[in-house]
């Protein structure tokens, strides 16, 4: 059975609400001065490494927002840029032994929070509901990336569902 309109709705306030409290959440207890944004970042670079462009791509923002970010973690010595050797006009990106520290400093921190957050939940919950964020967000990732989205309602494009949820009101 397709998932109903009201379903997909309940989810995106849901996802749009866990957003909410775990920024929330970031911006009280940040770890020892990294921000939310700025974690993303060395979190993408220790995976991924490599070019600017490349990780913008990833955190899906714009390379002069992410640009900013690295300056800035550049300049606290937690990121260094190093020549690419297959091009050298670009840079690769890579933390310092200082920025896998603080990476590692503010994992723990968010593991610590969770885990303490998180006490009336058993092991089987917590990997159900980690496999289905994670289906979700790769599901969107790459629905995203496939090109163009159509976006277009099931009650514009079925007569019948439309006359059933009119009725229904």
């Amino acid at each position: 059975m397709p998932v109903e309109p009201q379903t997909v709705q309940d989810l995106i306030h849901n996802v749009l609400d866990l957003q909410r409290v775990l920024r929330c959440i970031a911006h009280d207890r940040r770890a020892a001065d990294v921000g939310t944004a700025e974690a993303g970042v060395l979190r993408m670079i220790s995976e991924f490494g490599g070019r600017a462009v490349d990780i913008a791509e990833k955190l899906n923002v714009s390379p002069p927002v992410l640009s900013r970010h690295i300056a800035e973690l550049q300049e606290r010595g937690l990121v260094a840029r190093r020549r690419d050797p297959e091009d050298r006009r670009a840079q690769l990106l890579e933390l310092t032994e200082a920025g896998k520290a603080k990476l590692a400093e503010v994992e723990e921190a968010r593991i610590s929070l969770l885990l303490d957050m998180l006490k009336g939940w058993d092991e089987a919950d917590a990997a159900t509901c980690k496999d289905l964020v994670g289906r979700l967000t790769e599901t969107i990732r790459e629905a995203a990336h496939s090109g163009p989205l159509k976006v277009t309602h099931p009650l514009d494009t079925d007569p019948e569902q439309k006359e059933e949820a009119l009725a229904a009101r």
